[in-house]
């Protein structure tokens, strides 16, 4: 009788281990990624519509911008909503699959999907909203990558008196200022063509970068540290590109570590791309500014 038990027992236990994995592999392939084309399922407004992943839709909404509200439950529409979502289904109809990008927090508080939206020719569908003058640039942390580019974006819109600046009258929204670290004593410089960033630390004492966070930010792409100490007047180079060294190299300057960031065009050579360095409490702690 107990040989009987253990098998039964043992066979309830292997359908549970395997009904655990069919779970856990559905629910993983139900989740939007970064790198991968999705068919656009339905259209919302300006800002938000949905893609098909798997069997499902899920819920995009476009990350730092906002635009302004269409007709909704008897609420009249706000000026330029109608315009913002026929511009944003245009688009989408035209490319018929997105790519996604992401940030720091992945969700809303509507359980929709907060993403940098690539079309099929290249453009991103985010920036264009802004560039004619159908979309606000709205920062809301810890998703803060873009927010020099945006706003940039929304200020030659204002410029050019493009979409809802035609009046002169609309106003931004309230910045929300990145968190900056104390004086952290370190110095960044990027060589875009080269794809080599050189960190210095013209402190006394040792700082741990382990968990830091190094961005290109127009190129959206981000490079974590593992667990590396740089010295007092010590520097750290990050290499990227075609031509990344395929291990440890000895530096023009003594004491300088190497580290190999493993992407190509890292860094964009036609437009201005800033550098920004986050430490391990998302505190923006050094930038390079490209000008």
């Amino acid at each position: 009788m107990i040989k009987y038990l253990r098998i039964a027992l043992l066979l309830v236990l292997a359908s549970a281990a395997m009904m655990g994995c069919s779970l856990t592999s559905g629910q993983t392939s139900q989740v939007a990624k970064s790198n991968t084309w999705y068919e656009v399922a339905d259209y919302v407004d300006g800002d938000t519509f949905k893609v098909k992943v798997g069997d499902e839709m899920e819920t995009i909404r476009l990350l730092y911008i906002d635009t302004p509200e269409i007709n909704k439950s008897n609420t009249p529409a706000e000026p330029y909503g109608p315009e913002a979502a026929a511009y944003t289904r245009k688009l989408l109809q035209e490319s018929g699959e997105v790519r996604l990008a992401f940030d720091k927090e992945l969700k809303d508080r509507y359980e929709r999907t907060l993403a940098i939206v690539e079309l099929k020719d290249g453009q991103i569908l985010n920036e264009q909203l802004l560039r004619q003058g159908l979309a606000k640039v709205l920062i809301i942390e810890p998703n803060v990558k873009m927010e020099n580019i945006y706003k940039q974006l929304e200020q030659e819109a204002k410029g050019n008196k493009a979409g809802l600046w035609n009046s002169g009258k609309e106003a931004s929204i309230p910045e929300v200022h990145v968190k900056k670290a104390t004086d952290t004593g370190l110095l960044m410089e990027v060589d875009k063509p080269a794809e080599l960033v050189t960190i210095a630390n013209t402190t006394s004492s040792p700082i741990d970068l382990e968990d830091w966070k190094l961005v290109s930010v127009r190129g959206n792409q981000t490079y974590t540290f593992d667990a590396i100490e740089l010295p007092p007047g010590g520097k750290v180079t990050v290499k990227s590109g075609k031509n990344k060294a395929t291990g440890n190299e000895a530096m023009p300057d003594e004491g300088t570590q190497m580290l190999i960031w493993e992407v190509d065009n890292v860094w964009n050579n036609y437009e201005e791309d800033p550098a920004e360095l986050y430490n391990d409490k998302n505190e923006l702690a050094a930038i390079w500014e490209d000008k």
